[in-house]
């Protein structure tokens, strides 16, 4: 069959898996734009009037609502610019006048009072012990918290997935918040201590906008965390003994909807994995209400293909969710492989990542996207998932923290995603909360970033966006879903350490363009009145320790062809904390607080093939049976 791949391209990608109906809104291209355009305009009057009215320059010296004389200066008005944002970003958020300014009250009360009480703490140590006051560490404290205050308003105030009744028996959970605390307070003194020292490298980083007005201690206090996780991770995959022979009997479950332009590839590329794994491969191809012939490729494909058997199942209920399980109701081996409808696997992956599973505590894997380098978007993808995937991702499990398994391809235990119902429909990241879930059981989640897959990177814009606004959303979404886990009484460090920061790793990127345009506006001439940031400031916003985190991820990951890629994934940075800012708002205001009565799932049932199904018989020596059969 002939396919037309510039479907690829004119697909839009819409589907009801997109945006959740009962949580969220569209968003209007203009709508982000006008987010900003409000920003520029509130922070310039209000940091003009700031500095320029006698009554509110003499109660705020700094040029900042800082409610005491303080020593030293600022390189960005910390508070002035996120009480801005609060206001701008709550005028246009999804839902009617009486929430949206509802929650723009209760931010801006929240924040003054955070204020406050750390002004008030650092005139305590002042008259207390002498303790000189510092802007700077004020200004630090005060962002933090800010930042945090946000996500944690707008995840109060926002629709969320109703939490689901977890059993919660983390691994080691001793053993980690040890190790947790240990490096955490390494990466302090480590920080502390290149600090005092006068090192001509600061110079140089500071003259290449990597250091800005941070300095080196804020500036290295991440990197080396990561890094001694990242170590620590690997000391343990050493210790770890593995079968290099095992390779059990696997299944396949594939979603599929609108994908005939491409789910050949993935099942030819499945066909060639199975010529070099010992173990029998069965693939469920669910043809979830597609309008092509997504099912007509599929069956032509298996009826070519020589080491791969495979089914065609038809889910005419919309969503990737109700396709999973759909699939996955109807596996009968020990384990199960989803992979994306547009993910093309190497050939040894299935051999790679099996192996892993003669370690009976692991109960999910997941691998490291590639990706050939033939756009703008697939170059800074190459760089981003290096970071994301293959350093993060690995140096979370030094302390069994790894929350986010991507659904491109992901292995479990089949009996564990039944045993939990299968996966979530109606929001946005139902791969990460399955991932999350296994891991709360108390079995290990992995990555091996020696099993590689090519998934189809966003061609177009509109496509990149409606992705990334789909997977920005997800923090929140997994984080209400899991809340159990987040209570300090489950011992959970995924759930009160790991959930906690991932919201407010989306609040600091939701913010960072407006941080950017607020820095410019205080190097403009009228604002000259007090400190303002110096150039290399604003520069260490865009490019600073994420450049240095890259490189080192690229090295490890030994892929020096995506350094340079860099500069390209520099410029995607913005344009990801663009699609956040978008993604944030379309999350619908309407409740008031996140208390809800966990719902109990029932274990996903095993069905039977429906009648719509379309077996592969062929007939010959390399073919294997169906384990439904």
């Amino acid at each position: 069959m002939q396919l037309d791949t510039s479907k690829a391209s004119q697909n839009e990608y819409w589907s009801v898996d997109s945006q959740p109906a009962d949580l969220s809104g569209r968003v209007p291209l203009w709508k982000a734009p006008a987010v900003l355009l409000c920003f520029l305009v509130i922070s310039s009057v209000t940091l003009f009037a700031l500095q320029y009215d006698p009554l509110l320059g003499r109660f705020f010296p700094p040029n900042d609502w800082v409610f005491l004389p303080v020593e030293g200066q600022h390189f960005i008005a910390i508070r002035h610019f996120l009480m801005s944002f609060f206001v701008s970003f709550g005028l246009f958020a999804n839902g009617s006048w009486r929430h949206r300014l509802g929650f723009i009250a209760d931010l801006l009360i929240s924040f003054v009072v955070v204020c406050l009480l750390i002004d008030f703490f650092a005139y305590a140590l002042w008259i207390g012990f002498g303790a000189p006051i510092q802007l700077r560490n004020i200004q630090i404290a005060t962002g933090l918290i800010g930042f945090a205050l946000f996500s944690a308003r707008l995840f109060s105030w926002g629709k969320m997935p109703f939490p689901v009744s977890m059993e919660i028996k983390p691994r080691s959970a001793t053993k980690s918040f040890l190790r947790f605390g240990i490096v955490l307070v390494l990466a302090g003194l480590i920080s502390w201590y290149v600090a005092q020292l006068d090192l001509e490298l600061v110079a140089v980083l500071r003259d290449a906008s990597l250091l800005g007005g941070l300095g080196p201690g804020v500036f290295l206090f991440l990197p080396s965390l990561f890094l001694m996780f990242y170590c620590l991770a690997k000391w343990d995959t050493f210790w770890r003994h593995e079968t290099a022979e095992f390779a059990p009997d696997i299944t396949i479950v594939i979603p599929a909807h609108n994908e005939e332009y491409i789910l050949a590839n993935t099942l030819k590329a499945i066909d060639v994995a199975a010529a070099q794994y010992d173990g029998s491969v069965f693939v469920f191809v669910v043809d979830n209400n597609s309008t092509d012939a997504t099912a007509e490729v599929a069956q032509t494909t298996f009826d070519a293909s020589r080491h791969a058997n495979g089914v065609v199942l038809k889910q005419p209920i919309a969503g990737k969710a109700n396709a999973l399980n759909l699939g996955f109701s109807g596996v009968e081996t020990e384990f199960v492989i989803r992979i994306d409808a547009d993910t093309q696997i190497e050939p040894d992956s299935l051999r790679r990542a099996m192996r892993h599973f003669s370690d009976r505590s692991l109960g999910c894997l997941g691998g490291v996207p590639n990706t050939r380098g033939r756009s703008f978007f697939e170059r800074a993808r190459l760089a981003e998932v290096l970071v994301n995937h293959g350093y993060y991702a690995i140096a979370n499990e030094a302390i069994d923290a790894q929350v986010a398994v991507p659904g491109m391809f992901a292995v479990y235990r089949s009996d564990l995603v039944k045993s939990l119902g299968g996966f979530a429909f109606g929001l946005n990241g139902e791969d990460s909360d399955m991932s999350m879930r296994i891991g709360e059981l108390g079995y290990r989640i992995s990555v091996d970033p020696q099993v590689r897959y090519e998934s189809e990177v966003p061609a177009t814009y509109a496509h990149m966006r409606e992705q990334r606004m789909r997977w920005f959303r997800s923090a929140f979404h997994i984080t209400a879903r899991c809340f159990e886990a987040t209570r300090l009484s489950k011992h959970s460090l995924r759930g009160t350490i790991i959930l906690p920061i991932m919201l407010l790793n989306t609040a600091v990127r939701t913010m960072g363009l407006p941080l950017i345009l607020f820095g410019m506006i205080e190097l403009l001439e009228p604002f000259d009145t007090g400190p303002r940031p110096l150039w290399v400031a604003v520069g260490a916003v865009v490019i600073g320790a994420p450049t240095i985190v890259s490189a080192i991820a690229i090295f490890f990951n030994r892929t020096p062809r995506a350094l340079i890629y860099l500069p390209e994934y520099t410029v995607f940075r913005g344009l990801r904390s663009y699609f956040t800012l978008e993604s944030m708002l379309s999350i619908s205001l309407g409740q008031r607080g996140f208390h809800r009565t966990p719902v109990t799932l029932k274990p996903l049932s095993k069905t039977s093939v429906p009648v719509e199904a379309h077996d592969s018989h062929i007939s010959g020596d390399d073919r294997v049976s169906s384990p439904a059969s």
